[in-house]
C-alpha cells in the first residue's frame, strides 16, 4: 500500500497560569509589533517608489515609461530580519547605530520572546503584500491592501517553529503541551491520539498556532503524517483515475482591517 504525507492540525484548549497567560500576551503582542514594522517598510518603500514616479512626471517623462524606470525593492523577511537584528541590539551593551532607521529600541522587551514568533509575523507580512499585489494584477480576487493590525481589535494569535530534529514543540504526556520560551502549559483535551503517532513514528511537529478567543487560549499543532492511501476497488480501477482527499494545508492568519497609510500600485 503506498504512503503519502499530509499536513494536518491538532487542536487543544489551553489551560496556562496566570504568569503563563502574560506570556502567551507577550508573545501575540509581538507577533502584532513584528507585522506591522514589516507591513510598515513595505509601505515605506513603496511610498518612495510613487514619489519618484511623480517627480519623473513633474519633469516631462511619460508615466508609464517613469515607472518601468523606477525601481524600489519591496523588503521581504529576510531584509526586515536583518533590519530588525540591527536596530534591536541590547541596550546595556551596544551603543545605538547611527545608520539606523525608525526609533532607537523598539522592542527592549524582544529577549522574553521566541523570535519564531517574529519571524512568523514577516512571513504572514509578505504574505499579504503579496496578495494584495496578486489582486492588483488580477491574480487574485478582490482588492483591499494589507491593514495594520490594530491591539483590541486584531486577533491575539502567533506562530512559532522549530527544528524538527530537536523539537521544541512537543506533548509533555497526553495533558501538557510544551512550548519554546513558554514552558509547559496545560491542556484540557486529551493529547494521546497524537502522542501515539508522534511515537510511533508516524507524524512530526511542524510548528504551533496559539490563538485566544474570548478568555480561552487555543494552540493549533500543525504536523506532517505519514498515513497509507487506500487502495482502489476493482470498479474504481475500471472507471479511471481515482482522486484521494489529503487535507488542507491551514492558512496563515490575516491581517486586521485598520485603515492603512499607503496607496496602491497600479
Amino acid at each position: 500500500m503506498a504512503q503519502t504525507e499530509v499536513l494536518r492540525a491538532f487542536r487543544f484548549t489551553l489551560d496556562p497560569t496566570r504568569a503563563q497567560q502574560g506570556g502567551l500576551l507577550r508573545h501575540a503582542g509581538a507577533a502584532r509589533w513584528a507585522f506591522n514594522h514589516a507591513l510598515g517598510m513595505k509601505i515605506a518603500a513603496h511610498q518612495q517608489w510613487r514619489d519618484r514616479v511623480q517627480a519623473l512626471v513633474d519633469s516631462g517623462v511619460e508615466e508609464s515609461a517613469a515607472r518601468k524606470q523606477v525601481r524600489v525593492p519591496v523588503p521581504v523577511k529576510p531584509v526586515i530580519q536583518k533590519h530588525l537584528n540591527q536596530i534591536k541590539g541590547d541596550p546595556e551593551k551596544m551603543p545605538w547605530p547611527e545608520e539606523s532607521v525608525g526609533p532607537a529600541r523598539p522592542c527592549p522587551w524582544w529577549k522574553e520572546v521566541s523570535t519564531y514568533a517574529f519571524q512568523s509575523a514577516f512571513i504572514d507580512a509578505d504574505q499579504a503584500w503579496k496578495n494584495w499585489q496578486d489582486s492588483l494584477a488580477g491574480r487574485r480576487a478582490g482588492r483591499k491592501d494589507p491593514r495594520f493590525k490594530k491591539k483590541g481589535r486584531a486577533r491575539d494569535s502567533f506562530r512559532l517553529h522549530h527544528t524538527v530534529t530537536q523539537p521544541t514543540i512537543r506533548l509533555d504526556g497526553y495533558r501538557r503541551l510544551t512550548l519554546p520560551r513558554l514552558g509547559t502549559i496545560r491542556v484540557h483535551d486529551s493529547g494521546k491520539r497524537l502522542a501515539r503517532l508522534i511515537t510511533r513514528g508516524q507524524a512530526i511537529v511542524q510548528s504551533v498556532t496559539v490563538s485566544r478567543t474570548a478568555n480561552r487560549w487555543y494552540a493549533a499543532v500543525l504536523v506532517k503524517v505519514h498515513q497509507n492511501l487506500p487502495r482502489a476497488t476493482r470498479a474504481q480501477r475500471a472507471n479511471g483515475t481515482v482522486g484521494v482527499d489529503l487535507g488542507v494545508r491551514p492558512s496563515p492568519p490575516s491581517a486586521d482591517r485598520s485603515p492603512s497609510p499607503g496607496h496602491r500600485k497600479p
